[in-house]
């Protein structure tokens, strides 16, 4: 499949930027691609829950790590 089609089937949610909830920098979603760094960062149960209830939507590379 061609890129372009391929990036038809992306939802357009990840095709937007995307605004940092706990820095407010603007960053582009990975979460469609293997190499996203919220699937790499390492973050405990006890880190997650917690993010969870405090954020409603993603944070960028920089918060996310610095949070974990």
């Amino acid at each position: 499949m061609k890129l372009n089609k391929a990036s038809g089937l992306i939802s357009e949610k990840y095709k937007e930027f995307s605004t940092c909830e706990s820095c407010g920098n603007e960053f582009t979603c990975g979460a469609t691609s293997k190499d996203c760094w919220c699937f790499n960062v390492k973050i405990s149960e006890e880190n997650r829950k917690e993010l969870k209830s405090t954020f409603e939507n993603c944070l960028c590379q920089n918060c996310l790590e610095k949070l974990s």
